[in-house]
């Protein structure tokens, strides 16, 4: 299995993403990173050779490392600070979904001490869902014989979020989405008959 890297998560074409305005990357360690690729022998239930990308003295790239760094004692600022910081540095689909999403969750525990954050939760999960369409193989798990995705909680984040506003129509978006990654399926028919419902009502 052959992997993928980028220098930015902008450079992900597809994620409409421009970057973070006032943030200079050239000043970022790792930002100039490069990895050496491995290929070898295929893993068992992987098809194929498998390529393994080394950064440095391992295997996780700069945007990994931000990405599974300790984010819940984070004050709010410096956590939306480190995911824009992370967005700038060299990593591969996966790192920059579990950045994105882990900021995301993290943010979504403190809605109620901090509701003004509900804003970057929906900011966050709509770039995770654009990155997942863009790169399917950023949530594949490589694991499993007969292929698949891991879960993905920026789904689940969206779709209790614009319940909670009655944007049902909203919340179906992101369920139709989801259903072409084999999740959510059951939600997304609620969020159906829900949606004919209210359009009988509205007739």
């Amino acid at each position: 299995m052959s992997v993928e890297w980028y220098r930015r998560f902008a450079e992900i074409a597809g994620v409409h993403y421009s970057g973070s305005p006032g943030l200079d990357r050239r000043r970022l360690r790792g930002h100039d990173a490069v990895p050496e690729i491995y290929t070898h022998d295929h893993r068992d239930n992987v098809p194929g050779p498998a390529q393994t990308l080394m950064w440095g003295d391992g295997s996780a790239s700069p945007v990994h490392e931000r990405a599974f760094s300790d984010m819940k004692a984070m004050a709010t600022s410096k956590l939306l600070r480190n995911v824009a910081e992370a967005l700038e540095l060299p990593g591969e689909p996966t790192d920059y979904h579990f950045a994105i999403q882990s900021t995301a969750t993290v943010l979504w525990d403190r809605r109620r001490a901090e509701p003004d954050v509900l804003d970057e939760v929906e900011r966050l999960c709509w770039m995770d869902v654009s990155l997942v369409q863009a790169r399917p193989n950023a949530i594949s798990d490589e694991y499993r014989p007969e292929g698949g995705f891991y879960s993905v909680t920026s789904f689940k984040m969206l779709i209790t979020l614009y319940e909670r506003e009655g944007a049902i129509r909203e919340a179906l978006e992101v369920a139709t989405v989801a259903e072409r990654f084999d999740q959510l399926a059951e939600k997304a028919a609620e969020l159906r008959e829900r949606l004919a419902l209210l359009e009988a009502e509205d007739a």
